[in-house]
């Protein structure tokens, strides 16, 4: 069984006590067999954690790791450095860990390389072989993630075999001629370019512009488009001969065009992002990009923060605030990972730094889902307002942003398109929305086959990248289709469904049971009234939620309210014929309200 949305996942293995103590379901990063507190050999010691997690009800998660598992790498295989990701110049690509090991830096292995594909097959090996529930690829930023500014990736000698035989595969005799390849028997990538003149300097600035500038760029970006679904795919067949159905997740940043690979074989997605502080930020803007995304791919997350995220609340302890994330991510249909004890940061010459959480600091909020699944699994976002999501309007903001050496995911941030500001925007005014992902060479269609009339407004955006049949889909949709310009005239050209009276900065999330009209619709209600000084949310009390009839395409009178760390109750509720009017006598951070 794969990911619910009513599921408590821990973070990283820890003891049955902890396990039990949040009703855990599941684990997030089981990481790979090493020594542990018991002193045991690592396979050993793993199957021991998976046997507690079992016993405790916990589905275990096993880790393919590719970039923190570089040392393993030098332990496998005498000739690793014919692995790593190599520039133009021919210099292997260090990752962003400081320390050494066996007196190396952190290399990044090329995933298209034998020696570390086989690598990455042992580990996988040896986690299944361990008894795990679910399969994790780990860190997973393959080759096609190092084709940037950072790394220079990649002009390993395997790369450059497989490419030419890409281009023997896709290419005809007169289009490489054309290309400017005389002899494809003796082509080398690296040195097509250094013979234009191309240096590693101006590979580094380039590689992401888009359209392309550099000869044969795109060709490139599509043949390690190939490379790493076949990959990922790969990793899906070879889990399933552990088990009839393994499911398997990634820690994959999806939300940027050339990490959302091998969307059909993940089961779901186990992210980090960043989340700020209540300075910066009270209820975090960028997950709900992520997660809205999510559901466009049909997806669920269990996400957490960044380690970096944590740093903050390790050296001011804030539960309150990240009881926030929390409720949120399950607002959302999405899983918020237990952050019972989270690394935040590694110095050279330093211990690692850990936060931890007090024992009771997000116990309830856990128990509260786990208490009624009933209101979370099977529930979708009600959406009338459709956006337009494209990759390549998110490869064209790369590209516009060249000077800056932009990473694009591997900085665990939201691309801030247009597409971005519009969705922050329209989740402020609790107008519901959901994303209508348009296909393109790497990502599968699904606006093409999208129902537009279930939509009152489809919003598009002047950067879309679109092709002839996605345009005329949408011009099917006549006076809906609405092109995006600013945040300000958006909303005026929408109808409001949801509306408070008596209460402000609260978050309306309706939900409903798609194929099921008789079901109960359920409202998530966020209260970002947060106070800095007690880490606690100033109560809304005796508020209304008025959600119009044309949202619900029905009307109720019975009300019930639920919220964490008390009894449900009816509350009062009454219709009119355009509208459904709940009083909600109390909201602290977070509650759902039943219609029924």
């Amino acid at each position: 069984m794969t990911l619910k949305r009513s599921d408590v996942l821990i973070t990283r293995p820890c003891s049955m006590e902890v396990y039990r103590r949040y009703r855990a379901t599941g684990l997030g990063w089981g990481f790979l067999p090493e020594p542990d507190r018991r002193g045991l050999p690592p396979d050993e010691e793993m199957m021991r954690d998976v046997d507690e997690a079992h016993r405790c009800g916990v589905k275990f998660q096993g880790r393919v790791e590719l970039d923190a598992d570089w040392m393993g790498m030098i332990d496998f295989d005498s000739n690793f450095m014919e692995s790593t990701v190599r520039d133009l110049d021919n210099r292997p690509a260090i990752t962003w860990w400081t320390h050494t090991y066996k007196g190396h830096p952190a290399y990044h292995y090329c995933t298209n390389a034998p020696g570390y594909r086989h690598y990455l097959f042992y580990q996988l090996q040896r986690v299944m072989s361990a008894g795990t529930d679910w399969l994790m690829i780990d860190s997973a930023i393959p080759t096609i993630g190092t084709l940037n500014a950072r790394y220079g990736g990649c002009f390993c000698q395997h790369c450059m075999v497989r490419f030419r035989e890409f281009l023997r595969e896709t290419m005809s005799p007169e289009q490489l001629q054309l290309a400017g390849i005389q002899d494809i028997d003796c082509f080398d990538y690296g040195e097509f370019l250094r013979m234009r003149g191309i240096t590693d300097q101006r590979y580094r600035a380039e590689i992401l512009a888009f359209p392309p500038t550099l000869p044969l760029a795109n060709a490139y970006f599509d043949f390690q488009w190939r490379e790493v679904n076949t990959l990922f795919r790969a990793f899906k067949r070879v889990a399933q001969t552990y088990g009839e159905h393994v499911p398997m997740s990634s820690n994959s940043p999806f939300f940027w065009a050339e990490f959302m690979y091998a969307v059909d074989a993940h089961d779901f997605y186990t992210t980090e992002m960043q989340y700020k502080p209540p300075e910066d930020e009270i209820l975090p803007s960028e997950p709900i990009y992520t997660f809205k995304l999510a559901d466009a791919l049909d997806k669920l997350i269990a996400i957490t923060g960044v380690p970096s995220a944590f740093e903050p609340y390790r050296l001011q302890p804030r539960p309150g605030h990240i009881c926030l994330w929390i409720a949120q991510a399950y607002a959302h249909g999405h899983v918020f990972m237990v952050p019972d004890k989270m690394w935040t940061l590694r110095s050279p010459g330093e211990a690692d730094r850990w936060y931890y959480a007090d024992t009771h600091d997000y116990t309830e909020l856990y128990h509260f889902v786990r208490e009624y699944p009933q209101l979370f699994d099977d529930y979708e976002a009600l959406a009338p307002v459709a956006l337009v999501f494209s990759n390549n309007a998110v490869r064209q903001y790369l590209s516009e942003r060249l000077n800056q050496e932009h990473l694009g995911g591997q900085n665990r941030s939201a691309p801030q398109t247009q597409l971005v500001e519009a969705c922050l925007s329209l989740s402020r005014a609790n107008i519901p929305f959901r994303l209508l992902v348009a296909g393109d060479d790497w990502v599968a269609d699904r606006l093409l086959n999208a129902d537009l009339t279930a939509y009152r407004a489809i919003v598009r955006f002047k950067q879309t990248g679109l092709n002839a049949r996605q345009e005329e889909k949408l011009r099917s949709a006549g006076e809906k289709l609405l092109t995006y310009s600013e945040p300000e005239d958006l909303l005026s050209q929408l109808d409001t469904d949801i509306e408070i009276t008596g209460a402000v900065n609260i978050s309306a999330l309706p939900r409903y049971k798609p194929g099921d009209k008789g079901a109960t619709i359920v409202c998530h209600l966020l209260n970002a009234n947060y106070d800095f000084d007690t880490d606690k949310y100033k109560p809304a009390r005796d508020f209304d939620l008025r959600l119009e009839s044309r949202l619900l395409n029905r009307t109720f009178t019975n009300a019930w309210l639920y919220a964490p760390g008390v009894e449900a109750r009816k509350i009062a509720c009454r219709a009119d014929s355009q509208a459904t009017i709940i009083t909600v006598p109390e909201l602290e951070m977070w509650a759902i309200v039943q219609l029924a």
